[in-house]
C-alpha cells in the first residue's frame, strides 16, 4: 500500500467510525445555536463555552502529537471574553470525563477530531459573522481559526499518521480514540443542557 493510499485508509476508517455521532451533535441543543436561521447571542455564547470546556482539556492529552498544531484554547477563551466581558479571565467549566491516550496512535484519533472540528468551524463563519455580527477580530477568532495555518497542520497531521499508524493495532487505536473523544463531546453536552436539579425544600 502507499503512503497516501495508507493515510487514506485510516482516515476514512476515522471518518467511518465517528460519522453517526457526528451527524448528532450537528442537532445537540448546545451546539444547534451555531447552524440555527436566527441564532441568539446567549445561544452562541454557551455554544463556544461549551467548546472550550471540552477543548481545553482535550488539548492538554495531545502530548508530542499536538506539534505541528496550534492551540485554539486561547481563541476559544478570547472570544469568551470578547463575547462577555463579566467572563474575562474567568475560565469556564471543564469536561472531566474524557478518553484515556495512551499511546500516539490514540493521540493523532483524538488530534484528527479536533483539528476537523476546525474546518468545519470556518464553514459555518459566515453564517455566523452575517446573523451575530461576530468575526475574527471579534467573537469568532475560533470559527476563523485566526491566525493558523490549517493546509500546514493538516500536512504535519498526514505526516504523523504515515510515521506512527503502521499496524493494525495502530489503526485501531486511533479509531477508538476518535469515536471516544466524540462521545465524551456528545457526554459533555449532555451535561450542560440537563436541567438543574431543583434546590432541597
Amino acid at each position: 500500500m502507499t503512503r497516501d493510499l495508507a493515510v487514506k485508509d485510516v482516515t476514512e476508517r476515522l471518518r467511518i467510525a465517528t460519522w453517526p455521532v457526528h451527524e448528532r451533535l450537528h442537532l445537540h441543543p448546545v451546539l444547534r445555536p451555531l447552524t440555527a436561521r436566527q441564532p441568539t447571542a446567549e445561544g452562541y455564547l454557551g455554544a463556544v463555552r461549551a467548546l472550550y470546556g471540552f477543548v481545553a482539556p482535550m488539548e492538554q492529552r495531545l502530548g508530542e502529537e499536538a506539534a505541528g498544531r496550534a492551540a485554539r484554547t486561547p481563541l476559544l477563551l478570547a472570544d469568551i471574553g470578547a463575547l462577555d466581558a463579566a467572563a474575562a479571565g474567568v475560565e469556564p467549566p471543564l469536561a472531566a470525563d474524557l478518553p484515556e491516550l495512551p499511546t500516539a496512535a490514540a493521540r493523532i484519533g483524538a488530534r484528527w477530531v479536533l483539528d476537523g472540528s476546525a474546518h468545519g468551524g470556518r464553514a459555518m463563519l459566515p453564517h455566523l459573522q452575517r446573523t451575530l455580527a461576530v468575526g475574527p477580530e471579534q467573537g469568532a477568532s475560533y470559527f476563523a481559526s485566526a491566525g493558523i495555518d490549517l493546509k500546514a497542520e493538516r500536512q504535519s497531521l498526514r505526516d504523523m499518521i504515515e510515521r506512527d499508524i503502521l499496524t493494525e493495532e495502530d489503526r485501531a487505536a486511533a479509531t477508538e480514540a476518535a469515536a471516544a473523544a466524540f462521545s465524551a463531546l456528545e457526554r459533555w453536552l449532555d451535561h450542560l443542557a440537563a436541567p438543574s436539579p431543583a434546590p432541597a425544600s
